[in-house]
């Protein structure tokens, strides 16, 4: 019975520990964090939206009260007006509540054509960093709605999410509880599998396929 199998392919991440991912998310916190990125650039076609983001949310698990709290006026102006220039069209903002782990998460999906622009990086090397805009919005909307109605949402996780094709990345934050945006962890789920890389001062190396998948998911458009 000893048929020939498949191999896996050579740049397949190895299963990811506890610890390891410990070691990736402590490296990455502890290089210096770069300074604010320029406006991105006028794209050919399109280019930069201007103005305030309009803010669509989708709801699962989270009750009416709390729904009116995410939708608190001032928090959601200032989360418009801190996505302008980072994203075009609509933010379509997640947020779950899943009561039997105790969680919840806020994930704004990066539709195709949301990105002004494409992750910088060269090769397996990709400038996650440069997506600090985005989460820090969420991360600052988070804690004003917080502020203002229920202290406990800001145990709210923020995330990332894209799909193209058959890729699905989430991407999500490290720091002191609650994080504050301004560091995206090194640790992504891509369609399922939890992949870590390797943090340097320019971006975080990936594994090839891995890095492939993340240029895919983080590009502004449906079939790069």
């Amino acid at each position: 019975m000893g048929g020939c199998t498949g191999a896996a392919p050579v740049d397949a991440p190895p299963p990811v520990t506890p610890e390891a991912r410990k070691a990736a998310e402590a490296a990455a916190e502890a290089l210096p964090l770069p300074a604010t990125p320029p406006a991105p650039p006028v794209r050919p076609a399109g280019g930069v939206q201007a103005g305030p983001v309009p803010v669509v949310f989708v709801w699962e698990g989270v009750g009416a009260l709390h729904q009116g709290f995410f939708q608190t006026p001032e928090p959601l102006s200032a989360l418009g007006a801190d996505l302008a220039g980072w994203l075009n069209g609509t933010a379509n903002v997640h947020v779950r509540y899943d009561s039997a782990a105790i969680q919840g998460r806020i994930r704004l999906r990066l539709l195709p054509g949301s990105l002004p622009r494409p992750v910088g990086g060269s090769g397996d090397l990709i400038a996650l960093q440069e997506l600090a805009p985005l989460t820090t919005a969420l991360a600052s909307w988070r804690s004003g709605v917080a502020a203002r109605t229920d202290y406990r949402l800001e145990s709210f996780a923020v995330e990332l999410e894209s799909v193209r094709g058959t890729d699905a990345c989430v991407l999500g934050l490290v720091g002191d509880p609650p994080p504050d945006g301004r560091t995206i962890s090194p640790c992504v789920e891509i369609t399922g599998t939890l992949v870590c890389g390797a943090p340097e001062p320019a971006g975080v190396r990936f594994p090839p396929s891995a890095a492939a998948a993340l240029r895919r998911c983080l590009s502004p458009d449906a079939h790069p």
